[in-house]
């Protein structure tokens, strides 16, 4: 049980973290030496190119589920300041629930795509890896915010009962 407790708390803490950090300087080191090659050298690498546009998918995918966490993603939030605490729960559960379902069904979606890349062996143009790797981004994103909008339900489950304000997320503007 002690195991499970701790790969959890690595999950929750840190690895959302790690792979921001590794795709993020991933990304920057290979802009930064493409542009040195084109505009210093007049030479340019395909590779370089392509696996810092997937590294930013894959960045992208796992800042969602961040802003997910933190609860800083889009969302209406018109009706919430009109009605009473309570309601605000419900309706906030509401709305997490349809997330989860848009999530649930763009997995369901992007599934059979992934299975084309796996079953047709397709690669990348340049760095030759197999597409499905850039096309797992989609359903390992919605997984994670999946995971994460449950999380927060419990969250908000638990401040209900306590009788506590529900929670927002801090505001970007």
């Amino acid at each position: 049980m002690k195991f499970l407790r701790k790969c959890y708390k690595i999950l929750d803490e840190r690895l959302e973290n790690w792979m921001i950090t590794v795709f993020y300087s991933y990304f920057i080191v290979i802009i930064v030496l493409e542009v040195v090659l084109r505009y210093g050298f007049n030479k340019s690498t395909i590779i370089g190119e392509e696996t810092a546009r997937h590294a930013f998918i894959w960045l992208s995918w796992v800042a969602a589920s961040v802003a997910v966490k933190k609860r800083i993603h889009i969302k209406i939030a018109y009706l919430e300041h009109k009605v009473s605490r309570n309601k605000q729960y419900y309706l906030n559960f509401f709305y997490n629930g349809l997330f989860i379902l848009f999530c649930a069904i763009s997995i369901f979606y992007v599934i059979p795509i992934m299975r084309d890349q796996v079953e047709y062996e397709t690669l990348s143009r340049a760095a030759q890896y197999p597409m499905w790797i850039p096309y797992l981004s989609v359903p390992f994103g919605y997984g994670m915010m999946i995971f994460r909008t449950v999380q927060n339900i419990i969250v908000d489950i638990n401040d209900m009962k306590a009788g506590k304000p529900i929670r927002t997320g801090d505001a970007l503007f």
